[in-house]
């Protein structure tokens, strides 16, 4: 009764609030984490968990890419204990059971993500001192992409807090339905490629300041992974400009559809700009942080139109 009396009452405002404040706490690890790739740091410190057997290791104030290392360890560690949070207090407080099996598949996503980015570093080759990095760098792509996967799941369980989420609605029409499913999986597809570009750091830019579809350098795989993700953010650019659209013709809220589009738009202009400026750390970075902003919304804006149509009550 009470947990009935609860739903009843509509959003539970503490964890929609404890979910905002994971969600903006993951800008922080992606910012620490997409620049410690950006700026080749991901192996400052050879060992895992600790750094140089220490939670507060010397010189890495002072040292760049030991103090881009750490602090994005420092930062991942915190995510981790706000995501446990976060299903200790479903746990407790939320009624709705789907709900409640989302927050706890979170909290082991991003345990998954930790362990992930150890074995990226245990298993790299100057650990393992292997004739080749596939150990180093295959982790290093399964880690940045759960990592997509576990702030997206977030943002769709922010939603789910939310009235828009609660509200009755009719099943979405088939195009809705078909653009919220291919918008997400082409987003994807073209992180793995930028993934896969830069663990292997085999970014390849315009060498003459043209080829923004596709690169003018390079040969076989290197250049072929290249162009899967540029050519393939166009195709994923118009699979999410057809959700946008389609779900603004169904009458959604305007919100999350307005933000899933200014994030499209201020990703393809941080893509083109990184091909202009390949040494600035700060604009790849920053084009990880959008990516992740762009998957998550775009992720969130999918699932209403995805789900069936809640029962009319008796």
């Amino acid at each position: 009764m009470e947990n009935a009396a609860r739903h009843d009452r509509g959003p539970d405002r503490f964890l929609l609030g404890l979910c905002a404040l994971a969600l903006a706490w993951a800008i922080v690890v992606f910012q620490a984490g997409g620049f410690t790739t950006s700026i080749g740091a991901g192996m400052a410190f050879l060992d895992w968990p600790l750094s140089n057997g220490s939670v507060n290791p010397p010189g890495w104030l002072t040292d760049l890419d030991m103090f881009a290392e750490h602090s994005h360890r420092l930062a991942a560690a915190k995510f981790g204990l706000i995501l446990a949070g976060v299903a200790l207090a479903h746990r407790l407080r939320e009624p709705r059971a789907p709900v409640r099996l989302a927050a706890y598949a979170l909290a082991g996503l991003v345990v998954v993500q930790g362990m992930l980015g150890g074995l990226r570093v245990l298993l790299d080759q100057q650990n393992t001192g292997a004739e080749h990095n596939l150990g180093g760098v295959g982790f290093g792509i399964a880690h940045a992409v759960t990592a997509q996967l576990t702030v997206a799941l977030l943002a769709c369980l922010t939603l789910a807090h939310t009235r828009s989420w609660r509200a009755d609605r009719a099943p979405a029409p088939r195009p809705l339905r078909l653009a919220a499913a291919a918008a997400p999986a082409l987003l994807l597809a073209v992180m793995i490629a930028g993934a896969a570009m830069r663990q292997n750091r085999v970014t390849l830019w315009a060498a003459d300041g043209g080829a923004l579809f596709l690169p003018d350098q390079g040969e076989g795989w290197v250049w072929a992974v290249n162009a899967a993700h540029r050519a393939g953010a166009w195709a994923a650019a118009a699979g999410v400009a057809w959700l946008v659209v389609a779900a603004w013709r169904a009458g959604a809220p305007r919100l999350l559809p307005s933000v899933v589009a200014g994030a499209l738009a201020l990703q393809l202009a941080l893509g083109i700009l990184a091909i202009g400026l390949p040494a600035n750390p700060h604009v790849r970075t920053v084009h990880v942080i959008i990516g992740a902003v762009l998957f998550s919304g775009t992720c969130a804006l999918a699932l209403p139109h995805l789900r069936r149509a809640a029962p009319a009550p008796a």
